[in-house]
């Protein structure tokens, strides 16, 4: 049996979706230890896993951060007086001995390593260890017939959709990543990225595999195989990475989302059992990365709904808003706090998301349709374009869309039988991944 390193970063979504792939390793008799830094130790344990620590690793940019204090005649005379010394003082920053020693002990015969923390990356590949890249992200690649997971162009669909149009929005987010890229130089803020590129240098990995991504991780590797916690099959169709590898979504369904929340159990039951009785349907909506400033748009949904007798909506509101600050609440309307994920869309006939890769999983795990409201972030444009093109749901506009024109879309998707005949084909296909054994492909 093989021995597994899983090593996740601090999203909680990536957390959430490593459960499962531990679990399954672990389930086909293989070992795994869970690598995590201190933060999230609880979080992970408390779900029934062990971890071995990292240090807290310092994701920062610049391991001088008193140097944004300095005029920018002060930052180029630090930068080119200490020049000599900004690897070694980097590779204490970023704590690379003390990464290299977690590694060696833990001796995995492969390490398995979120994308974003070059702080294992280099030292796995420094130490030889077999290391694979993973992510929840679909990987981004640059194609004519592939729109960037940072848009929201959907192939087929105006100008923008036919290839000169998807050329043209790369070479736009090309161009504004390679422009930020040049500030940062220029400003001497960003040591963590050529840092790392030195590092390769130094054990002799072929920088000209490195490549500036589009997503926030600071490069993707061409020679270094990347794992995929998507389907493939909700890729838009293009001439795929050669070193791209599909395992499919991971849905813990026994995990523990947030244990310190307060759960209204006998509030969210009573809802379950009404839309039971009545015979409804229910909607489920979580605020997700929306923040205070979108409760006209929340007040928008509520009002769609209220409209629509043959619905119950159960709204997760989050954190920074409170529930007595919706003012008119019609009885088909339940707002909580915080409500765990998995156990409402175990009950939803259609979600109203932000657009999260992980949320988008759990409705395919559940076969639940989507209205889609990109909150914009990272890769939550292309997720809602590539649920659009598929027919999992519609795509909707957060500053525009009236309550009329929500109530419309709700209806559509609840209707229309195409929706739910396009959530149980994908999710057929989602299931077929999920009876493959993990450990063949990942040692391969």
């Amino acid at each position: 049996m093989a021995h597994f390193a899983i090593v996740t970063s601090l999203i909680t979504g990536r957390i959430h979706s490593s459960y499962q792939m531990v679990s399954r390793l672990q389930n086909e008799g293989h070992s795994v230890t869970y690598i995590c830094q201190p933060s999230t130790i609880s979080k992970i344990e408390k779900n029934g896993f062990t971890c071995v620590p990292l240090p807290e690793l310092n994701l920062h940019v610049n391991p001088y951060p008193d140097n944004h204090k300095l005029s920018w005649k002060a930052k180029f005379k630090f930068h080119h007086k200490n020049k000599t010394n900004h690897f070694k003082e980097s590779w204490v920053f970023y704590k690379i001995d003390e990464v290299k020693a977690v590694l060696t002990k833990v001796n995995p015969d492969v390490i398995i390593v979120d994308t974003e923390l070059h702080d294992v990356i280099l030292p796995a590949l420094d130490l030889e260890i077999p290391i694979k890249l993973w992510t929840t992200w679909w990987p981004d690649t640059i194609s004519s017939s592939s729109p960037s997971l940072r848009t929201s162009v959907i192939p087929g669909r105006g100008f923008n959709g036919t290839k000169l149009g998807i050329i043209f929005s790369w070479m736009k987010m090309r161009t504004k990543i390679y422009g930020r890229l040049l500030i940062d130089r220029l400003t001497f803020v960003n040591y963590r990225r050529s840092f790392f590129k030195q590092y390769a240098n130094k054990i002799g990995f072929d920088t000209n595999k490195m490549y500036v991504n589009t997503l926030p991780p600071l490069w993707s590797f061409s020679t270094i195989p990347i794992v995929s916690l998507g389907l493939k099959e909700i890729e838009f169709p293009h001439d795929y990475s050669e070193n791209a590898i599909y395992l499919g979504p991971m849905i813990y369904e026994g995990r523990i989302d947030n244990s310190d929340a307060i759960i209204d159990w006998p509030k969210l039951n009573a809802v379950f059992k009404k839309a039971k009785e009545k015979q409804k349907k229910i909607v489920y909506c979580s605020v997700g990365s929306l923040v205070a400033g979108d409760q006209s748009f929340l007040e928008r949904v509520i009002q769609a709904v209220s409209e629509i007798d043959f619905l119950e909506l159960v709204l997760s509101i989050g954190p920074k808003m409170t529930i007595e600050s919706f003012k008119k609440v019609p009885a088909n309307v339940h707002l909580f706090n915080w409500v765990p994920q998995i156990e409402v869309l175990k009950q939803s006939d259609c979600a109203i998301i932000a657009c999260g890769n992980n949320s988008i999983n759990e409705c395919l795990h559940f076969e639940v349709p989507m209205l889609l409201y990109s909150g914009n972030y990272t890769d939550q444009n292309g997720n809602a374009a590539r649920m659009t093109y598929h027919g999992l749901g519609i795509l909707g506009n957060e500053q525009a869309d009236s309550s009329e024109q929500i109530s419309q879309n709700l209806t559509k998707i609840l209707t229309d039988p195409v929706y739910a005949d396009n959530i149980k084909r994908f999710t057929k296909v989602y299931q077929l991944y999920n009876q493959r054994e993990l450990a063949p492909i990942l040692l391969s």
